[in-house]
């Protein structure tokens, strides 16, 4: 019997798998997990990159319009909100605003509304994001909760800042305290870095490509049509002569160089009424109308046959499903990865200092050069419950900071001083945007609970989320901006309808 018993044991033994094998089976499955999360990874970035090429490809005629009509501090702002959310970039947006003050047609009290809308505008992209997990209550809850907590932060940074710069700017006559500390800072750096600078974001580097094969649009044509060139007014002047500032020369190059080396300049006498950073055109209006207006916005790409709308709609359904798949599949294997001992250590490296987790995510977005995809990339962790809201907050602010520095990038490719002073308005706005808000724990909390408050109703009606961003980035800037435009036209009309509209 105890013969008999012992070869059973024996048996069971040789049966039971070996603790080495268990152990490389392990590291096997992990890291395929980690191999999945990659993949799902790049097909994210991906799906955001090629869904910003689709609102530029839909948008980006309208938005480059838009900025034609920033005479007052509302109608800048809602501008800004609206053309970023076209774009979904406020990196493009805020490079629009950076070339329309350094081409002196926009003035910089007159940009820094549009600055503060930009900011605004670029977080529909993780509220966008956070609408995959409206399968799951709860991580509807916490995702929507961690996305829209940087909707909060920069509509009440704007809600605080903007009347002060706006009354300061109305007691002062040329701008508030934004503007003023900018110029202190500009004038300060003046005269110092003329070189050119450029650096090329790594995830463009690896997506990018694979998006081109799909579409690929002319930010070129974007920025010109911002740029109208106007008629000179002389004694001598014809009508058809037109002063073309060398930055909007070098545009009109990036789109047609044979059509503008066959523009005619004007007489050397007329000519010198230019000055020395602008050339003299004739009928320079016309290049414009049939080179930037009649131009489409796709140039390459196998949807540019179906034209600057179809390939948009294409692109975009094909967006939207690649970053469904992608989230769903990234979910479901950090989930898996999370589990025990991993949770753990996550969760510890997420009980790091707020200013060191702010730090990280200035860092993160000025390497990728996209605050969007840093803070999408957040708002699925925060829906596993991985990333707790509270710590979403300073990792938010950090990647509104580092944003802030592409538009200094540029500013500093082609120093001027109005460039260079709107793009350090940017970056003031968010610096104070933080002291107001972040330092003191009674004043985060409000940011942080009204975010909760948000992804609390989001987790009981599925439907807030969709119509949170309809209103709030389409419905509310779009009659406001109609409303600003009719006070320019007619005051008894604006009234009319702003009673109405409210």
């Amino acid at each position: 019997w105890r013969l008999h018993r012992t070869k059973i044991a024996m048996g069971e033994d040789a049966e039971k798998p070996q603790p080495r094998d268990g152990l490389l089976r392990k590291v096997a499955i992990t890291s395929l997990r980690l191999l999945g999360v990659l993949g799902a990874l790049y097909a994210f970035l991906f799906g955001l990159d090629l869904m910003g090429m689709a609102f530029k490809a839909l948008g980006g005629k309208g938005a480059g319009m838009l900025f034609s009509i920033t005479d007052n501090p509302i109608a800048g702002l809602m501008v800004g909100i609206l053309s970023t959310v076209l774009v979904q970039s406020s990196s493009t947006s805020t490079s629009i605003v950076v070339g329309l003050v350094g081409a002196g047609q926009l003035s910089v009290h007159n940009a820094v509304p549009i600055v503060m809308g930009a900011n605004i505008g670029t977080s529909v992209t993780n509220t966008i994001v956070s609408m995959a997990h409206v399968g799951e209550r709860l991580e509807l809850e916490r995702a929507f909760s961690g996305a829209t907590v940087h909707d909060m932060f920069n509509m009440l940074s704007v809600i605080t800042l903007l009347p002060i710069e706006v009354l300061v700017d109305a007691i002062q006559g040329q701008g508030g305290p934004i503007y003023w500390l900018s110029m202190t800072l500009t004038n300060a750096l003046v005269g110092s870095g003329n070189q050119e600078i450029s650096f090329t974001s790594p995830t463009k580097v690896i997506v990018n490509p694979l998006v081109a094969q799909f579409l690929h649009p002319n930010k070129n044509v974007i920025k010109a049509l911002s740029l109208e060139p106007q008629p000179m007014s002389c004694e001598s002047c014809s009508g058809r002569e037109y002063c073309i500032g060398d930055s909007v020369m070098m545009n009109w190059k990036h789109i047609n160089e044979a059509a503008v080396e066959e523009l005619q300049h004007c007489d050397p006498g007329i000519a010198t009424g230019c000055g020395e950073e602008s050339s003299c055109i004739m009928d320079a209006n016309r290049f414009f109308t049939d080179h930037v207006e009649e131009a489409d916005i796709i140039h390459a790409g196998f949807l540019k046959g179906l034209g600057d709308t179809g390939g948009g709609i294409v692109a975009l359904l094909l967006s939207l499903l690649v970053i469904c798949m992608s989230l769903f599949c990234m979910v479901k294997l950090l989930h898996s990865l999370i589990l025990g001992r991993a949770k753990a250590i996550i969760l510890k490296a997420t009980n790091m200092n707020d200013y060191l987790a702010m730090a990280v995510g200035g860092i993160l977005t000025f390497i990728v050069q996209s605050s969007s995809v840093v803070t999408s990339a957040l708002t699925p962790l925060c829906g596993i419950g991985v990333l707790p809201v509270h710590k979403m907050l300073p990792m938010t602010l950090g990647a509104n900071i580092g944003t802030t520095f592409t538009a200094l990038l540029a500013a500093l490719a082609v120093p001027t001083h109005d460039s260079l002073q709107i793009a350090f308005c940017h970056l003031l706005f968010n610096i104070l945007g933080i002291i107001v808000w972040f330092p003191l724990p009674p004043m985060r909390r409000i940011v942080v609970n009204a975010a909760k408050m948000l992804g609390f109703y989001a987790s009981y009606w599925r439907l807030v989320p969709l119509l949170y961003i309809l209103v709030m980035f389409l419905a509310v800037p779009g009659l406001c901006l109609a409303i600003s435009v009719l006070y320019g036209a007619s005051l008894a009309a604006g009234i009319v309808c702003s009673v109405l509209g409210l």
